[in-house]
């Protein structure tokens, strides 16, 4: 009984342990990818975004010309955009749909970025050379808000904003949550 005891409390206090890992803007995170960004505290489940690794970058078209009601630009809203892109594109090819199809590390909760989380990615990754990413443009979540035929981009060879019609193929980097 003794033994069983020291077991379950040995087993309770190294999950207590993995559940309070700090990360550091830069650190390896749990599926691989590279940390960046802490909103400081865990709220909705989440408190860390991780940017997946290098090597699952991909270029591919947002999606067809399709308004997409609802998205948006602030960060921790990528994960809502990718759902309802797909929701509304189902099985189409599309950004969102690679993101969604990721599976890395055993994990298979990554979604593409709103503009706002793929500006964090930008300045804390690319600006400081981590990460692997090229200079040209990326896909966001986040729809144009004055015309659905486009959707929001982050040249990172500048880190400035732009749009980019749907159907035209930009790099894509997935993020998670965690």
């Amino acid at each position: 009984m003794k033994r069983i005891f020291f077991v379950l409390f040995a087993l309770l206090v190294c999950m207590g342990l993995f559940a309070q890992q700090q990360f550091k803007i830069g650190d390896t995170g749990p599926a691989g990818g590279i940390v960046f960004y802490d909103k400081g505290f865990t709220s909705d489940g989440w408190r860390y975004l991780e940017a997946a690794p290098a090597g699952t970058e991909v270029a591919i078209v947002w999606g067809p010309n399709k308004n997409i009601a609802g998205t948006e630009t602030a960060i921790g809203t990528g994960r809502q955009n990718t759902r309802l892109i797909i929701a509304a594109l189902g099985a189409e090819e599309s950004a969102a749909r690679l993101c969604v199809n990721l599976n890395i590390n055993w994990r298979n909760d990554w979604f593409l970025p709103s503009i706002d989380e793929l500006d964090l990615m930008y300045k804390n990754l690319k600006q400081k050379g981590l990460g692997g990413f090229e200079d040209g443009f990326y896909w966001s979540s986040s729809q144009d808000a004055g015309n659905y035929t486009l959707a929001l981009t982050k040249l990172f060879s500048d880190g400035n904003q732009y749009v980019g019609y749907k159907d035209y193929a930009n790099n894509v980097r997935a993020i998670r949550a965690f």
